[in-house]
Order: C-alpha cells, then structure tokens, then sequence
C-alpha cells in the first residue's frame, strides 16, 4: 500500500465570487449552440427575436427547455411580453442571421423583412434553413440576478437537416465542431 502524495498546489488560480472579470473569463470558455429565440408580442402583434447562447432543454417529460435574457435588455421585454416562442437552433454558416438578431431592437426591425421566414402556427417568427426549433409555451419567469430565466413547454419540434453542424460561440468568436 502506497502513502498518499503530498499534496500539490493546483494550477488554478482562486478569485473571490465577487470577481465579474474573473467570472466573465471563465464562462467565455463556456461553448454553447447560438439559438435565436422568436416571438410574437400579445399586445402589439409585432415579432421580434434575440440571438441567445443561454438555452437548455431542462425536462424530457414533460419537454421543458429554459432561455436566459438579460432583465434590462430587448430580449428581457420580449420574453415578459409574449407567450410564445420559437427557439431556433443555428446552423454553422449562419453567422450573419446571429449577427442580425444580436442587433440593437430598432437596427433589427429594420432589417427583419429580409429574414427568410413564417410565422408558426402559434404566431411567433419561424426562421428557415436551421438546424431545426422548438415551439414553446411559457411557463414561468424565475429572476435570477441581473437576468430573467424563461421555462418553456415544448409544444412543436421542428427537424432539419440531419447532417449539418450547429453554430457554437465560445471565447467571443463564432466556432464550428468541424
């Protein structure tokens, strides 16, 4: 039997909780699939949309999925405004069609006709030649922080193509797995 290793300082650095910038570096390193979430506002019947890497499926049964938005943002009013939502899952040479929904709310508006797209059967905006989206219902906001975290019931799937790769953003840059 073995005396066990003295123990060796560990190459990490430790930063305080409180450190933003350390946080920030450190969830930069977060790969995720950039999605674009859609919906219809039930007041105005306008449709909108926000790039978002902040999604993940949260339950298979029921199927629940969650979207973070930032409170004071556009993307934080569209989720307290509308019910539906269509979060599209982007494929890897759609980076001009993250681009244009990461947009201030009236440079996008100007500019959303040119998406091609159609309206799903719940109303909010179905973006074409994803990889594919989920339709879904609201069904809480929960704050969290400086964020408001949306849990949708997943009512439609919608598949695309089985071979293409998604869009992921890691580190500030646009990425793909291949």
């Amino acid at each position: 039997m073995h005396a066990p290793s003295a123990p060796t300082k560990s190459p990490l650095s430790a930063n305080p909780a409180t450190d933003g910038e350390a946080f920030r570096a450190l969830a930069r390193k977060w790969a995720a699939t950039v999605t674009v979430v859609t919906g219809r506002d039930r007041q105005d019947n306008t449709c909108d949309g926000f790039t978002a890497t902040a999604f993940l499926t949260v339950s298979m049964a029921p199927p629940i999925i969650l979207v973070s938005a930032t409170v004071t943002s556009s993307a934080g009013d569209l989720v307290r405004q509308c019910d539906q939502f269509t979060i599209h899952l982007l494929e890897k040479s759609q980076q001009e069609l993250a681009n244009l929904f990461a947009l201030s709310a009236a440079e996008r508006s100007a500019r959303l006709h040119t998406v091609s797209s159609e309206p799903d059967p719940d109303g909010a905006l179905l973006l074409h030649h994803t990889l594919g989206a989920f339709s879904a219902r609201k069904r809480e906001l929960v704050p969290a922080g400086d964020h408001v975290l949306l849990l949708a019931d997943v009512t439609r799937i919608w598949l695309g193509p089985s071979d293409a790769m998604p869009l992921v953003y890691a580190e500030r840059a646009y990425r793909s797995l291949t």
